[in-house]
């Protein structure tokens, strides 16, 4: 009937713990405040260090109880819990010699209060990790400061990954369910912190289950506590994970769900358990399929880049470490197409070339047929009218043109018509989006602009 005093003594432990903390810390303070004479502050030195003792029991007898209660491992708490003791014991000693000696000016007390400011400050950072994680303090520093500490980081675990072609194939238990135990409930239970008694590690541990009894029910998924706890209110005291921890998906809580009404197989794997491609197609690997030609091609040098970017242009790789190259001419505005030549060297990285508001005209097209991998061209506020775009033909891997603000009328357009590879033409703004669209058929989607949104009842409304 009255288990819960014990748990609940253990609890108050993060709270009590603080008070030894600042008794403690307003005595060292009042023993090294600068001033000469400081036998005025003694009774009060006296008294701060009597309740850091007082407070300091407390703590300890709190800390054990809530060690022994949460199932904490010995080898996750054993330095915080000596450290707290020897603190405490520190904090006695130094009580006694300062109330013996009326006196803080003796070598044993200088050498005994920093000894307590020390522990304090180790047995509080090892505090800080369990409840915190040991990369508490570290992980906001920069990456050249942790390395310096040693700082690794903690053992990250894989998310839920299937193949859309051969899902099915996939284990229930190791390929999909162990991952959610893993993302959401492994850093409360695993071999060094196993709250309740509950690991969540293996087939084996999860069978047994923790200190009050099975987590997974046999006769019904309803009546598994491992379900149970996981479906509470997010503010319930007994929902799992504690709302401060990371929640795991709706989609997560469905296959676990659906695992445990399957009987919690650890052996089938998802087609022999029956579960749906609709309850794993959010966890399917998507795989990003970039527009830009998959081409090899050697990574040009720092100096050339230098060069290009002396004459005028802007340049950068595509991504970090690519050998393919995006251009601008965003700070080069007297560009004309015989500028085009100061890009041969390089023409075949670059496959984004943004050539708008420069003096280019219809002659660059021709100049562009050695931009082979060019893939997006940008010609806006330019005086080109599309006469020669059946150079642009020969840019085999171009899938986006853009015109707004050009003279291009749609006979020009035509000329694109049976491109390879284009899909998309800019064109708002020109003669070509004033003129009679519909009676062209393009092989590409060309966007005139011009939307208009639908008037609503409320846009006549008058406030």
């Amino acid at each position: 009937m009255l288990n819960f005093i014990i748990p609940l003594i253990g609890r108050f432990h993060p709270l009590i713990v603080h008070l030894p903390i600042g008794f403690i810390l307003m005595a060292l303070l009042l023993m090294y405040y600068p001033k000469k004479d400081k036998i005025q502050f003694l009774p009060a030195i006296e008294t701060a260090l009597l309740w850091s003792c007082i407070t300091a029991v407390l703590a300890c007898i709190s800390g054990l109880l809530l060690y022994t209660s949460e199932g904490y491992a010995f080898s996750t708490v054993q330095n915080h819990l000596i450290l707290g003791l020897a603190t405490a014991l520190i904090c006695l000693l130094l009580f006694f010699q300062v109330k013996k000696c009326k006196t803080i000016n003796t070598p044993k007390i200088h050498l005994n209060s920093a000894l307590l400011g020390l522990f304090l400050m180790l047995t509080g950072h090892l505090g800080g990790s369990l409840t915190h994680g040991e990369d508490y303090l570290i992980e906001v520093l920069p990456e050249q400061v942790q390395s310096a500490f040693g700082y690794t980081g903690y053992e990250e675990f894989d998310p839920i990954a299937l193949d859309e072609n051969h899902w099915e194939e996939a284990l229930f238990y190791e390929d999909v369910i162990q991952p959610i135990f893993n993302q959401n409930c492994r850093s409360c239970h695993n071999q060094k912190n196993s709250k309740g008694g509950l690991l969540l590690t293996s087939k084996e541990t999860i069978l047994k289950g923790g200190k009050n009894g099975p987590v997974i029910s046999g006769s019904s998924w309803e009546k598994s506590e491992l379900h149970h706890r996981m479906t509470l209110p997010l503010d319930h005291e007994d929902h799992m994970p504690p709302k401060e921890k990371k929640q795991p998906k709706k989609e997560e809580l469905e296959l676990v769900k659906y695992w445990l009404a399957s009987g919690a197989p650890f052996e089938k794997n998802l087609a022999m358990a029956g579960v749906t491609e609709e309850l794993v197609e959010p966890f399917f690997i998507k795989s990003e399929v970039s527009i830009y030609p998959k081409v090899e091609l050697t990574s040009v040098g720092t100096e050339k880049l230098s060069n290009v970017r002396d004459k005028g242009f802007f340049i950068e790789p595509l991504i970090k470490e690519s050998s393919l190259l995006k251009v601008s001419c965003i700070n080069f505005p007297d560009f004309n197409e015989k500028d085009l030549e100061l890009l041969q060297d390089i023409s075949q990285n670059i496959v984004f070339l943004d050539l708008s508001r420069t003096k280019v005209n219809d002659q660059v097209f021709e100049s562009l047929i050695d931009f082979e991998n060019l893939t997006i061209l940008k010609l806006n506020n330019t005086h080109i009218t599309g006469t020669g775009f059946e150079h642009l033909h020969k840019c085999t891997h171009l899938i986006q043109l853009h015109l707004t603000e050009t003279e291009v009328n749609l006979l020009n357009l035509n000329l694109l018509n049976g491109h390879p590879k284009l899909k998309k033409v800019f064109a708002y703004k020109t003669p070509a989006s004033k003129e009679e669209a519909h009676k062209h058929e393009f092989t590409f989607e060309v966007m005139f602009g011009n939307f208009e949104l639908p008037v609503l009842p409320t846009d006549s409304i008058t406030f």
